[in-house]
């Protein structure tokens, strides 16, 4: 059972519409912020719901290849950005298929979209 202000370990498993890291523990949802999928990561529970639950990234242990290291001094207490902390092609691609995957459930068919236009 997951107990808020618990401590875990767990792999990140995808990355949610807003890039937070999801993990799993006993088939409960989980949403950490700044976490990449395919890291390992200790987290702390912050609150249990009846679905899911919420958690902060304590440790890496496995960084994700897409992992940088963000170029704003205040991104970690700021919350304007939230997706600093991956590669930039990786994110365009993250945003890719979140609008893929919406327009599919929304439309029930297959949607095919177009690559994103990078910046700079």
């Amino acid at each position: 059972m997951i107990e808020k202000n618990g401590e875990y370990i767990v792999d990140i498993i995808d990355n949610g519409y807003e890039g937070e890291g999801i993990a799993k523990i006993d088939d409960k949802v989980i949403f950490i912020p700044n976490c990449i999928k395919g890291e390992k990561v200790r987290i702390k529970i912050l609150k249990v719901s009846k679905l899911i639950c919420y958690g902060k990234l304590m440790e890496i242990y496995e960084k994700s290849n897409y992992r940088v290291d963000y170029d704003c001094e205040t991104y970690e207490k700021c919350g304007g950005c939230n997706l600093r902390h991956i590669d930039y092609l990786k994110t365009l691609e993250m945003k890719k298929n979140s609008v893929q995957t919406t327009l599919k459930k929304a439309l029930k068919r297959d949607i095919n979209i177009e690559e994103v236009i990078r910046y700079g």
